[in-house]
């Protein structure tokens, strides 16, 4: 029976042990609204302090020069009872019109046909209104033509209105060499760029550092009417000048 005692406060105090070291080990372990999932930052208090200590201008640079070639569009219309003779006629008068074309200088390369369309439209009583059963073919022809010598292009197309052309739209003058001109306008966006910094920077006590970003924003190519061709006969075509603008937007550090 004695035994039997001590078996129990052996137990017990056993249990009461294990108790007091779960209770330890859970009071260690971190609770729920402990626990907490940061981001990872990787720009430090300096570079956000950078980052917002900055000068951005937006800088436009422009360069104008005389168009040197252009490109229109001929067309030839003709109508006619049945579409095999519209389309006769129509490629007559076609063939005349390259063939004036390319007495005027005009190379094979420089000619290209850009739509060439057959339709029938229908007849209708001029007194009831009511269509009468019978058709009118039409044929149209359009050669797309790049002219190069720019200052003949009022002759050319008098040449190809001789010869047969009865439909001239979409003159559209443009400049060889692009690329060259957009380059020149950008170089000159940049310098104006650091110019308005370094204007604000001075207005501002502060002194410019070095470019922290550069953006550029895709500008286009206007025509700027302000002279003629000057020689040359035919259409009163006015040339004007080309201008490409170009525009940067840039941001300048603050400097220490």
């Amino acid at each position: 029976m004695k035994s039997n005692r001590w078996y129990f406060v052996i137990g017990a105090v056993t249990v009461a042990a294990l108790a007091i070291v779960v209770g330890v080990v859970i009071s260690l372990l971190p609770t729920a609204s402990a626990v907490s999932v940061s981001p990872v930052v990787s720009t430090t208090p300096a570079q956000a302090n950078e980052a917002a200590r900055s000068i951005t201008v937006v800088g436009t640079g422009s360069v104008s020069i005389a168009p040197d070639r252009a490109t229109a569009q001929i067309g030839v219309d003709t109508q006619a009872d049945s579409p095999e003779e519209a389309t006769r006629q129509n490629d007559e008068r076609v063939a005349a019109v390259i063939d004036a074309l390319e007495a005027a200088g005009i190379e094979q390369a420089d000619i290209q046909t850009a739509y060439y369309n057959l339709y029938a439209e229908q007849r209708f009583d001029p007194d009831t209104g009511q269509p009468t059963g019978e058709f009118t073919y039409r044929v149209s022809t359009g050669l797309s033509v790049t002219v190069r010598d720019l200052p003949r292009l009022g002759a050319v197309l008098n040449d190809a209105v001789k010869a047969g052309a009865n439909n001239i739209s979409g003159v559209s003058l443009s400049v060889a060499d692009q690329a060259a001109l957009e380059a020149s306008a950008r170089e000159k966006a940049v310098a104006d760029a650091k110019a308005r910094a370094q204007a604000l920077a001075e207005s501002s006590g502060v002194t410019l550092g070095e470019v922290v970003s550069v953006s550029e924003v895709i500008g286009g190519v206007a025509p700027v009417f302000d002279r003629g061709l000057g020689g040359g006969s035919g259409a009163p075509i006015q040339p004007g000048v080309i201008e490409v603008r170009m525009q940067v937007q840039v941001s300048f550090a603050i400097g220490q």
